[in-house]
């Protein structure tokens, strides 16, 4: 309940949601790369599947040749022949 209060009054003040409540964004740029914002930790990484926990969820992304091109603390950005992408909710 609290949760679902503050993520109204961020949208009654048109704030950006991504930043105040920590949501994940994601980009993709065609089927060979896509860029993740607001990620925790990398979870696993093989050339088949990367997966990475956020605040709220964990998404799994699955392809071919798959490699993380760079990532820091805020974003990442991997590569390859991305297949899907799957949200996974925190357990």
């Amino acid at each position: 309940m609290k949760e679902e209060k503050k993520r109204m009054a961020v949208e009654a003040m048109g704030l950006p949601k991504d930043v105040l409540l920590g949501d994940v964004l994601v980009r993709f740029t065609g089927f060979h790369e896509v860029c993740i914002e607001n990620y925790r930790s990398i979870l696993m990484y093989t050339d088949t599947l990367v997966r990475i926990q956020a605040k709220t969820c964990r998404l799994a992304l699955h392809g071919q040749n798959l490699g993380i091109r760079y990532y820091n603390q805020d974003s990442m950005g991997i590569c390859g022949h991305i297949h899907s992408l799957e949200f996974e909710p925190v357990p």
